[in-house]
């Protein structure tokens, strides 16, 4: 079973990793750049913590803050170095890479993938709201909670594409980001009432 699994994931990078051309590599290696995300994360920031509740700037960088810190170590102590699976452009021959090393020796989990998606459920949930009206989500909030997605989303596809990951290394670091989002947001969320209690006092 294991083995059928790991070969299936094998099959499936060898899929996404074989269908490249020149406007995809720049695409992809321009997703998975530190100046792209932070690009990102100051217009996402901008755009919903400073327009809907400039008071509160500073808690939501530090959800953010602890999203990455706790996304980033713990796929690398807690996964990448107790499992130490090898990143396929370590363990395959003719993957194809643009204007990037193979990196660090493991892979698996994806610690981009941990990121991305730790930073984007945080802000989901931070910013989930409802219409008063009956139409349910308010159109600004899906635009702008579908946006993250899709970067996050095509963020994981980038490191992929690039060969520095097998698609089981972005799904296990997806939902491990996940779990960490969640859990900071709870923090947060648990900090925050209790930081309005003592204000009202």
């Amino acid at each position: 079973m294991l083995e059928a699994l790991l070969q299936l994931d094998t099959d499936l990078f060898r899929w996404i990793n074989g269908h490249h051309c020149t406007a995809l590599d720049w695409t992809m290696w321009t997703l998975s750049q530190h100046w792209c995300w932070l690009a990102v994360l100051l217009l996402a920031y901008g755009l919903l913590t400073l327009r809907l509740e400039p008071r509160r700037w500073w808690l939501v960088l530090l959800g953010l803050a602890a999203c990455f810190l706790l996304a980033d170590q713990g796929s690398v102590h807690i996964f990448k170095e107790t499992v130490c699976r090898l990143r396929p452009c370590h363990a395959l021959d003719n993957v194809h890479m643009f204007r990037t090393s193979c990196g660090g020796k493991y892979g698996f989990v994806s610690s981009h993938a941990a990121n991305a998606f730790a930073l984007v459920t945080f802000l989901l949930l931070r910013y989930r709201r409802k219409n008063t009206s009956q139409k349910g989500f308010n159109s600004s909030f899906l635009i702008s909670h579908s946006l993250l997605i899709i970067w996050a989303l095509a963020t994981c596809y980038s490191r992929a594409y690039l060969g520095k990951h097998y698609p089981g290394d972005l799904l296990c670091g997806t939902l491990f980001g996940i779990a960490v989002g969640v859990v900071v947001w709870a923090g947060i969320s648990f900090f925050e009432k209790k930081l309005q209690n003592s204000e009202t006092k």
